[in-house]
């Protein structure tokens, strides 16, 4: 077998057996959507967003058996005010086990895959030099120490989007709620609890900030944690724009009216921007694709009608030039 093809199917197993991984942390530490609408009847702590008790058991021992590998790619400085924390709670990763979880997997993967790489490369009999290993081995390294990150990245950037494409049709039912005459808190529950069939992570976020202010914190400062979580400019603005009405003593009501209408203008105005850019966006595809063939239509075209409106024969002309 030639040693380009062992090497193909060498990466192959080892970007399988990553996404096997990864798939199992996943489905360990953050249960899917049927698992969730299956607990959505149990007790009030589960429906506030906290995983089922075997899920929990079980990232919390996956997150003691890496604790010793997690202390090596532990980002300097308190971990209550870490960029990872917060991409973590982003992600909706909010269980204190997720951190060391992400950190030992991370230096377990780092030292992994240059393993499994040397294992699979012995086995398939590769022949490589020493130079040529040691790069191999540097390149699996960094794959199996940046992986985790991309994967964050992409699990946060998923649920911001769930939470971008939600948020106005919750903010239509909260200034409904406080228009008929509930509170803000109570109306921020009721969202919570109308959403939970459409957004899980938005009805999480809301069900947090009824909790935070249950447990004694400052409407404010509740609000702003939501911010914090969540990281979308929308959110942020609702954020100051109820922080500054409860602060001034302004009607929420008008508050969040202004809000809603400013909010539609804004994704009107960005929906627009999104359209006007395809045409440049379409263009590269345009010169690269499709202008190379129809240019080449055009020219065969051209000159067929050339050959015969002059009576041209290549083939003619051709054989006579070969024939003696």
């Amino acid at each position: 077998m030639p040693s380009s093809l062992i090497l193909l199917f060498l990466v192959l197993g080892v970007v399988t057996v990553v996404s096997l991984i990864v798939m199992a942390i996943n489905s360990l530490f953050k249960p899917t959507a049927d698992r969730r609408l299956k607990k959505m009847v149990e007790e009030e702590r589960r429906n506030y967003g906290e995983n089922s008790s075997s899920f929990a058991q079980a990232g919390q021992f996956i997150s003691n058996k890496l604790k010793p590998l997690a202390r090596f790619s532990a980002p300097e400085g308190p971990w209550d005010v870490s960029p990872l924390r917060r991409k973590l709670m982003a992600a909706g990763y909010r269980s204190p086990s997720a951190g060391m979880a992400y950190l030992g997997l991370k230096t377990l993967l780092t030292l992994l895959l240059p393993i499994l790489f040397l294992a699979l490369s012995t086995f398939f009999k590769l022949s490589l030099d020493s130079n040529q290993m040691l790069l191999f081995v540097l390149i699996f390294s960094a794959l199996g120490y940046m992986l985790p990150n991309f994967i964050l990245s992409f699990l946060v950037s998923r649920r911001r989007r769930e939470l971008y494409e939600n948020f106005p049709d919750a903010l239509d039912l909260m200034r409904i709620c406080v228009e008929a005459g509930l509170a803000l808190d109570v109306a921020i529950s009721r969202v919570g609890e109308e959403m939970r069939m459409r957004s899980t992570a938005l009805s999480d976020e809301f069900r947090l900030v009824v909790l935070e202010q249950r447990a004694g914190s400052a409407r404010s400062m509740a609000l702003n944690n939501l911010a914090m979580r969540v990281g979308i400019q929308d959110v942020d603005a609702l954020v100051a724009t109820l922080v500054q009405a409860d602060k001034f003593g302004t009607s929420i009501a008008d508050s969040l009216r202004v809000h809603s209408d400013n909010l539609r203008l804004g994704r009107r105005l960005r929906a627009e921007e999104q359209a006007a850019k395809i045409p440049t966006k379409i263009l590269l595809p345009l010169i690269l694709c499709i202008f190379p063939l129809l240019f080449i239509f055009i020219l065969f075209s051209a000159i067929g009608s050339i050959r015969h409106s002059f009576g041209f024969d290549f083939t003619a002309s051709t054989e006579s030039e070969q024939s003696p």
